[in-house]
């Protein structure tokens, strides 16, 4: 049986920054000198390209890059906050100088769905500090300024996402038997937006379950919820709606209503039409607002 071979320096170096290669990749690119000559020169074009933007403290530094294990070029200058460039060789079949440009992108927050920075390409036989030149002064600018908006869009959704997981929270407190889509188990997703409980006719034996089945539908940030109920006994239906009624009576009651406007400073009195006198033993004392503070 033959000895494992050992990989020449620059190929070894490459496969440290590989991100989660199979043995099989492994192998060839020990195997195969023209995959290890591709995986050594894009190695040597991302440590170069973040070398670049760490020396001039590009987003105060902290640059580092990966490569996907693939027989096409592929490798990632990533930054610790989340941005990040990829330099993709996706024209190989290309003749002359056409098949030796790399494809730049940049990398977005996943939820995000907005405007992107345009892709831009560069000669992959440049030297690692023209590329990243390069990048940052056709591609930098419009990324800083999309990826503030994907970053926000980024915190708002993860925001939603907690608050839907806390509100299932409590609706499976009350609910007993929840599910998600298709008898989903809620731990699977805590952050549904659609969650199932069964009626008593339809419950599993031994479980404590509500007198009629329904669903409940968050909205994105849970703020509200659309509930629905099914096949509600005429009796508990006026008995429920009695009791919004008067949820939305007391509500009134406690001051959900706002108050007339009163200028400070200003007599209050009451009755009588615009223009027209009242008599003088019908005539309020007048009060100044500011006096019934004290």
């Amino acid at each position: 049986m033959a000895e494992p071979q050992t990989p020449a320096p620059d190929l070894a170096q490459a496969l440290v920054v590989l991100r989660s290669p199979d043995q099989h990749f492994l192998q060839a690119a020990q195997n195969n000198a023209e995959l290890a000559q591709q995986l050594a020169h894009f190695d040597a074009l991302g440590r170069g390209v973040a070398a670049t933007l760490n020396s001039r403290d590009v987003e105060g530094g902290g640059w580092t890059h990966s490569m996907t294990p693939a027989r096409w070029g592929n490798v990632r200058v990533q930054h610790s906050d989340g941005m990040h460039f990829e330099f993709r060789h996706h024209a190989s079949h290309r003749k002359g100088a056409a098949g030796r440009r790399l494809e730049v992108k940049t990398g977005y927050p996943h939820e995000y769905s907005g405007w992107r920075a345009e892709p831009i390409t560069v000669s992959m036989d440049r030297a690692p500090h023209a590329i990243a030149t390069d990048v940052l002064r056709r591609l930098m600018p419009s990324y800083r300024e999309t990826l503030k908006t994907g970053l926000e869009e980024a915190r708002r959704s993860e925001a939603e996402r907690r608050a839907r997981i806390e509100a299932n929270r409590l609706i499976e407190q009350i609910a007993p038997g929840i599910h998600g889509i298709g008898g989903l188990d809620p731990r699977s997703a805590p952050d549904r937006d659609t969650s199932y409980w069964p009626g008593r006719a339809h419950a599993p034996e031994g479980l404590d379950a509500m007198p009629v089945g329904g669903r409940v539908i968050l909205c994105p940030d849970a703020s509200e919820v659309e509930l629905r109920l099914r096949k509600v006994p005429t009796a508990l239906a006026l008995e429920l709606l009695n009791h919004l009624r008067r949820h939305g009576t007391e509500a009134r009651l406690h001051g959900a209503v706002p108050a007339p406007r009163v200028i400070v400073g200003e007599l209050e009195g009451g009755g009588g039409h615009e223009g027209q006198e009242l008599p003088r033993d019908r005539r309020p004392v007048p009060t100044c607002r500011s006096e019934r503070r004290s």
